[in-house]
């Protein structure tokens, strides 16, 4: 606009060329005049070949001035520079004002200078036809304060510039800088030296933010631009993007991917711009000592708002420690995994568009590698990561902790929330201690969840298991005991399948847990309520397991393969024979203040220690609260203190006074053996032995039968099987023995039994003096035999006391005269009295059924000194009844008088001799009736004395 009003001037002056060319030739001076817009001072003009001005001063009245950069100056300038060197020879205007530009312009022969606002020209040149050739010292750009040498060459006919110099941009860079330009474009080629930024550059060229922060403020180093070359519309002023290259290099260069990441250095950055797109490539990168080789960044469509974005690519052979993981954050990628040994190659790619959330893709793969999540630590021999903008997957990769899990896992993690769900195949799972195991997989795939948010917490849904490692412990919950119960040791050997359970890992050798379990099915009782739930605390070290409750009356402590218990005031209920052990361990239990319920049986254990090692059981007890068939000193055996064992098929029992050893062989034989302990034998009871074989060797111990009846002996040996039964006791030189064979033969011989063993055994004295014996023999439920009795006198039997006590008042009615010295006799020899009844010899034929326990005595004959007796009864013992006829012969010393006085002993006692009655006995065997004849024969005696002196006269003298 400026060369505009200055032509705009010159034409003027020239339209009044026709009318001054004869003052032009000789000059025109004039001080100063004005026209219009323009006024001037010391105006010269004069012809030669050309024009020649010179003004010291002109002033054109303009608001402002229409050019607004240098490069709009120069564009003026070049377009006005062929007219204004072909009218003028030389030009010299010291001061030209337009609005606020201030121009000073120079023309002389070859020499051009001009100087304004905006540009500054000093230049020789030469005309070669259209051809202007310039030799610039100067172009100085005030604006930009650019400053170009060269060589300049126009061609004014085809509108063609080219420049070849160099250029000084601020003292911060030279270089360079080619030109050619037609009308429409503009070529250019550029280089430089080296240059600390080119910051400079945002002066000019402006892009997006993300952009711009790589291309000027995260590189620091030495610059090198080796090249840029392209094309700029002329028209527009704007650059042909798809025209330009370039390349720059820095040196010893410093990267900041990241505000809040330590830089990384390279020895060299090479930078390559085409297509829009800026590729910076880094050369043996490090960062903090970790080689970063590989990453680069790459600004796609740079100038594009819409489509611009910045790849950046992050390449690492190197641990994920601290140092890798801080650049990665610093990108909002929050990974909760940190390496602690071994190395990963990690490739992560950054896409960050102007106008859109970063997106981020990369890759992990490791080998030979600890890693770290919050405070659990695992082992991968081979592992697979990949990043998906805020999803971490884990691809089959190995998955070692300690001895606990051994699995190929495939995870997905949220960075944002450090939730994440994969699934595991399970090599093995193992929770353990030293000495215990208690959980065991192998082989299973499972589906879990894993929350990183503060302390590393696995979720195992399929087995019911959260895992939650903290920096002292690991916590396990398993919500569920049945979904683990088969893959559980500890579970099976205290059979536990439901209920929860809690472990607290504090290291490697110390393990506790709180157990609630329900649904037991446990042999245990409590105030007779069946225990089907517990609360349990356990503690598993290097050298035990230590299980109890909170009251501590149940304990189980685990010593490598042994299991010991102790119960105190529960019921141990054994009743249900389907119930087996599944122990596998060695057991141990006490058994305090406990009741031992079995099937036919119930202990009460005061105290008792049962060791199973193996198959077999060791005791050593103190049981109380017996209820056993046995006796000490008349008094029920309710406490008793055994030792023993159980051996494959061997039971043995020993109380520790050594009264009692019992052994039990396959579980029906029986040998047992007494000392001092009497016997007790329940004859009602409907108990069927369970034992094929039985072998009682007693000593000092005595039979109670029914615990009523004592057999007492000094030894006796019971001998029973499927093929013989045999019974031998020894009492003071008398024996009792009992044989039944295979074929239920029975013989049974009783020698020399004295009185007390039979007062003894009927708790009443019947006998006193003298023995019996008896031998009896049958079959099957019946038997026959014979007792013999030897100088006895049978004492306090109801029977007998109701006849006593009736015969004795029967001599006054037989004949009152002799009454006097019948009784006296009976008295004076000991015969039938109320004090019992003297047996010299006798004895009875019987027979006995052991089924319906009928005694019949078939033959009843005894000879007393004044009684005897001779008849049958029947006895029901089963029902205790009584049904017998006996006859009584009796007043033995009156008979013995008149059998002295012939004739006169018929004519008293008759045929017989004697004086007799018949006795009937029936009922209550305890209290019988007793119904006799002697009312009658007594009516009838003096009748019948007088019937035979009648009748039978001859008689009186045999």
């Amino acid at each position: 606009m400026l060369l505009k009003k200055i032509i705009a001037f010159i034409l003027f002056f020239l339209s009044l060329l026709s009318f001054l060319v004869f003052f032009l030739i000789n000059g025109i001076k004039l001080d100063s005049f004005s026209f219009g817009d323009f006024s001037v001072s010391k105006f010269y003009l004069k012809i030669d070949k050309k024009l020649i001005l010179q003004i010291d001063e002109l002033v054109i009245k303009d608001k402002k001035t229409k050019v607004q950069s240098s490069f709009e100056d120069i564009k003026s300038i070049l377009n006005k520079t062929p007219m204004v060197l072909s009218m003028f020879e030389r030009i010299d205007i010291e001061t030209i004002k337009i609005a606020d530009n201030i121009f000073k312009i120079r023309l002389d022969n070859d020499f051009i200078y001009l100087d304004n606002k905006f540009i500054n020209v000093a230049s020789q040149y030469s005309k070669t036809g259209d051809l202007l050739n310039l030799d610039v010292y100067s172009i100085y750009l005030k604006d930009i304060n650019l400053l170009l040498l060269g060589k300049i060459k126009l061609d004014f006919d085809n509108n063609i510039l080219v420049f070849l110099g160099k250029y000084l941009y601020k003292d911060l860079v030279s270089g360079d800088l080619n030109i050619q330009s037609n009308k429409k474009e503009l070529d250019f080629f550029i280089n430089s030296g080296e240059m600390a930024n080119i910051k400079f550059l945002k002066n000019y060229f402006r892009t997006d933010k993300i952009a711009e922060s790589w291309m000027y403020d995260n590189v620091e180093g030495k610059y090198y631009l080796d090249y840029l070359y392209g094309k700029v519309n002329l028209n527009t002023l704007t650059p042909i993007l798809k025209s330009i290259k370039g390349y720059a290099r820095v040196t010893d260069a410093k990267v900041k991917f990241h505000n809040d990441v330590d830089v990384v250095k390279t020895p060299l950055i090479n930078v390559s711009y085409e297509n829009d797109n800026l590729l910076i490539n880094l050369e043996k990168p490090t960062f903090k000592g970790i080689s970063v080789d590989g990453s680069f960044v790459d600004i796609k469509d740079m100038t594009s708002l819409k489509y611009g974005h910045v790849d950046v690519t992050l390449k690492a052979t190197h641990m994920l420690d601290d140092n890798v993981l801080g650049i990665l954050k610093a990108f909002k990628i929050n990974l909760p995994i940190k390496q602690i040994s071994g190395t990963t190659d990690a490739n992560v790619h950054l896409y960050i568009p102007y106008d859109a959330p970063m997106k981020t893709f990369g890759v992990f793969e490791s080998k030979d590698s600890t890693f770290k999540i919050n405070d659990f630590e695992f082992y991968s021999k081979e592992g697979s990561v990949d990043l998906i903008n805020t999803d971490v997957i884990i691809k089959n990769t190995d998955f070692v902790h300690k001895d606990m899990i051994n699995a190929k896992v495939n995870l997905k993690i949220d960075i944002k929330t450090l939730d994440s769900k994969g699934d595991a195949l399970f090599n093995q799972f193992l929770i353990k201690s030293d000495n215990q195991e208690i959980v065991k997989i192998e082989n299973r795939k499972v589906d879990f969840g894993i929350n990183f948010t503060e302390n590393t917490k696995f979720t195992i849904d399929d087995l019911g298991t959260q895992i939650l490692f903290q920096k002292d412990s690991t916590d396990i919950k398993i919500k569920d005991i049945e979904k683990l119960y088969p893959y559980s040791k500890l579970l099976k050997d205290i059979n536990v399948k439901k209920g929860n359970l809690d472990i607290k890992l504090e290291d490697e050798n110390i393990i506790s847990f709180l157990a609630n379990l329900y649904e037991l099915d446990l042999p245990l009782k409590k105030d007779d309520k069946k225990i089907d739930s517990l609360k349990l605390l356990g503690l598993i070290d290097t050298n035990s397991t230590s299980i109890n409750t909170e009251s501590n009356d149940l304990k189980i402590n685990i010593i490598k393969d042994k299991v010991n218990i102790v119960l105190n005031s529960y019921d141990v209920d054994l009743r249900d024979d389907e119930k087996k052990n599944n122990l596998t361990q060695d057991l141990s239990i006490r058994l305090i203040n406990s009741n031992i319920l079995l099937k036919d049986n119930s202990f009460y254990s005061i105290d008792s220690n049962i060791d199973v090692i193996k198959d077999d059981v060791f005791f050593d007890a103190t049981f109380g609260k017996l209820d056993i068939p046995i006796k000490d000193n008349d008094k029920k055996l309710d406490t008793l203190n055994i030792e023993g064992y159980s051996k494959k098929d061997v039971v043995k029992v020993v109380s520790k006074d050594n009264k009692l050893d019992l052994t039990v062989k396959n579980n029906d034989e029986m040998n047992l053996k007494l000392n001092g302990l009497d016997l007790i034998y329940d004859l009602n009871s409907d108990e069927k032995n369970r034992f094929k074989k039985v072998e009682i060797d007693a000593k000092n111990s005595n039979i109670l039968v029914n615990d009523k009846y004592k057999v007492l002996a000094d030894k006796y040996i019971i001998l029973y099987s499927d093929k013989k039964t045999v019974f031998n006791l020894d009492y003071l030189g008398g024996k009792i023995k009992f044989i039944e064979d295979l074929d239920k033969n029975i013989n049974l011989s009783v020698k020399n039994i004295n009185d007390g063993f039979v007062n003894t055994f009927f708790d009443k004295e019947l006998i006193k003096g003298g023995t019996f014996s008896l031998e009896a023999s049958g079959k099957d439920t019946i038997i026959s035999g014979k007792m013999l009795f030897d100088k006895n006198r049978l004492l306090n039997l109801n029977v007998l006391n109701n006849i006593i006590t009736l015969v004795n008042t029967t001599p006054a009615l037989i004949n009152p005269f002799l009454a006097i010295p019948a009784v006296f006799g009976m008295v004076t020899n000991g015969g039938f009295n109320l004090n019992g009844y003297a047996v010299n010899e006798g004895y009875i034929d019987f027979t006995y059924d052991f089924e319906n326990r009928i005694l019949n005595l078939v033959k009843i004959h005894t000879i007393g000194n004044s009684v005897d007796f001779d008849g049958y009864a029947t006895i029901n013992l089963k029902d205790s009844l009584i049904n017998g006829s006996v006859d009584l012969i009796f007043m033995k010393d009156y008979t013995k008088i008149v059998n002295y006085i012939p004739g006169v002993s018929y004519l008293f006692l008759g045929d017989d001799k004697r004086v007799s009655t018949k006795v009937d006995i029936t009922g209550d065997l305890n209290d019988p009736k007793i119904e006799t004849n002697l009312a009658k024969d007594s009516i009838s005696a003096p009748v019948n004395f007088f019937k035979r002196i009648i009748t039978s006269p001859l008689k009186l003298f045999e």
